[in-house]
């Protein structure tokens, strides 16, 4: 077994510290720690890369400071103050931002994913992809054994990852990540020792480009990617934002068709080849890859997947998250399995509210060009080259469907309010009993406050 050095983070709050920044979450643990390889000293990790990782596991609580471990680079100083509303107080004149040698390469945050599996599918072959291993509690409905036997498989083929033990996403209650690209504080810690230059996720069209939600945004002008990716920049390790371009649907027909794509596990519950079948990502995935595979649902598996709770909590919600991928596939199902759209059955339903029936899906099976303003420009031409293997580029008008994405006239629109309220009853009914919808609703209210 591999021995570790661990470095620890101790949290200090002050009196204006956020201790609760929203309704929803507040400040948990006040220390997290990494298990990084005996060889990796606290010395040889730059400044700018602990202050980093300060500022994504603590900024949804700082107040208005933040004193990290050590003095920052005056670069590394300049992009915080752009993006932060918070000060930082210690500054090292004398020290130089930090720079990846010659030959560096790129980490990926990997998570095992479907969107992960197909980010390194198309990145160099030199990525080493590190995983944020977090420690179990109990009633902890995560499971990890598909991660590890994907991760194992990866090692086994050639591919170099780690995986890095951390308690980081204890520091916010309930668990999760402070920050959505708090999963790269492991690489981060990594870099100088490993010699990364940029750092990958598996961020979507979807959720870079917001396709499928209420407006289209210029992922490349935006806060996300301009100042937080800013600050990540300054620190030496841009992103990388592989499949930003690249829809849900992109994805999966990635992993149908590259050599590593069968060990995509999206579900966080469920045990290796065996997803635990009742989560919201269960119910996409699988309406998603049997249009991507070409096998069709039988009805009771259809009916059974229309039973998970979860799934029914998103699919109540109007515009649903990431409605562009219900929309491919519920058009798909009608193309490919012949489905009867005026039968009033559960699916029908579901492919007019989300306009399966009307729209075309085309453009969500290529990929949106706009994305290589969010790549290192070093990695531009091959990963076009290896993406080409996949997908192609969507033509102008498809490009032009995603630079108008706006779903207002949908949502203002009575006989779509009326599909959804018609959807939403057959759901529930007659599946379920007066006392189960009672029990539904009010725990969609409970949610919501």
């Amino acid at each position: 077994k591999m021995q570790h050095s661990q470095i620890i983070f101790h949290i200090e709050l002050e009196k204006e510290d956020n201790i609760n920044p929203s309704k929803n979450v507040k400040f948990g643990s006040n220390q997290f720690s990494f298990l990084l390889p005996k060889e990796v000293t606290l010395e040889e990790i730059h400044p700018d890369h602990l202050a980093l990782v300060s500022v994504l596991v603590c900024h949804p609580f700082i107040g208005e400071r933040i004193v990290f471990p050590k003095g920052v680079s005056k670069q590394f100083f300049k992009a915080h103050e752009i993006v932060t509303r918070y000060i930082v107080e210690n500054v090292d004149e004398t020290l130089q931002p930090w720079e990846p040698s010659r030959k560096s390469r790129p980490a990926l945050a990997f998570s095992g994913g479907a969107d992960s599996t197909a980010a390194l599918a198309l990145m160099p072959s030199n990525t080493m992809s590190v995983f944020l291993d977090r420690p179990l509690k109990f009633f902890d409905l995560y499971n990890k054994e598909a991660v590890y036997k994907a991760c194992d498989y990866l090692i086994e083929n050639g591919y170099e990852v780690m995986k890095v033990i951390s308690n980081l996403e204890f520091v916010r209650d309930p668990i999760g990540f402070p920050v959505d690209v708090a999963n790269a504080c492991p690489a981060i810690l990594l870099a100088s020792h490993m010699g990364f230059d940029a750092i990958a996720f598996g961020t979507i069209m979807e959720s870079a480009f917001g396709v499928g939600h209420k407006n289209y945004r210029n992922y490349p002008t935006g806060n996300h990617f301009s100042h937080l990716g800013g600050i990540f920049r300054a620190a030496g390790l841009p992103f990388f934002q592989v499949v930003s371009g690249v829809s849900e649907v992109g994805t999966a027909i990635i992993n149908r068709d590259s050599s590593i794509g069968h060990i995509a596990h999206s579900c966080m519950r469920g045990k290796w080849r065996s997803p635990c079948k009742n989560c919201w990502k269960c119910f996409r995935k699988i309406f998603l890859d049997s249009v991507v595979h070409n096998k069709e649902l039988n009805n009771k598996e259809i009916k059974k997947l229309f039973k998970i709770e979860e799934a029914r909590r998103f699919l109540s919600e109007f515009p649903i998250k990431h409605e562009n991928v219900l929309t491919y596939f519920t058009s798909k199902y009608i193309e490919i399995f012949n489905l009867n759209i005026n039968d009033g059955g559960i699916m029908s339903l579901l492919t007019k509210r989300v306009r399966g029936d009307v729209m075309d899906v085309n453009w969500m099976e290529k990929y949106f060009p706009l994305m290589f303003e969010t790549i290192p420009e070093k990695y531009r031409v091959e990963l076009k080259e290896n993406l080409e293997k996949y997908l192609q580029p969507m033509n102008k008008n498809e490009e032009n469907t995603v630079l108008n994405w706006n779903m207002s006239g949908m949502l203002d629109d009575q006989s779509y309010q009326n599909l959804h309220h018609e959807f939403c009853n057959e759901m529930l009914n007659p599946i379920d009993n007066q006392k189960n919808m009672k029990k539904f609703w009010l725990r969609r209210y409970f949610q919501k406050r």
